[in-house]
């Protein structure tokens, strides 16, 4: 490919390159479902703490202090996954619906992690975020069995 030779292949980006250049199917369907599994574990993570907190007191206080780094760390997963994913299907079969859910997630999902709106609102920032994250990607997956049909 001309951008991928552009760059080089010892160049720091061109994984990246490839990562969205790629067309295998397969390939797409593993990244849509890496992050449903992961915005899945990321609610069952959001919704269990403060289950947590009323059933386990003595460890409420490491989950406290855990709490933030483990939300930013799995954003930091979400991001480039979702990202690749939802770019390759737009390629694939455009439909701002499906990418619009997605940025709108993750956005979400940031301003929780940030607690730019206050930290009362994080659980349920990071819900409807990564709610919106694993729609936009089963939606992905849905848009590529259809078209891949219709060209079959």
């Amino acid at each position: 490919m001309r951008l991928h030779a552009d760059i080089g292949e010892a160049s720091v980006v061109a994984p990246f390159i490839r990562a969205l250049t790629v067309e295998s199917s397969t390939d797409q369907t593993r990244l849509d479902k890496a992050a449903i599994w992961l915005s899945g574990l990321c609610l069952i993570h959001c919704l269990s703490v403060p289950l947590a907190f009323l059933l386990a007191p003595s460890v409420s206080g490491w989950l406290d202090a855990t709490e933030t780094q483990t939300h930013w760390l799995l954003f930091g997963l979400a991001v480039p996954i979702s990202s690749v994913a939802l770019y390759r299907g737009y390629q694939r079969q455009p439909n701002l619906l499906t990418v619009s859910s997605g940025v709108l997630g993750l956005v979400l999902m940031l301003l929780a992690v940030l607690h730019l709106l206050g930290e009362e609102l994080e659980i349920v920032l990071t819900t409807l975020g990564v709610v919106l994250v694993m729609v936009a990607h089963i939606r992905n997956l849905h848009v590529g069995h259809d078209h891949a049909n219709e060209t079959g």
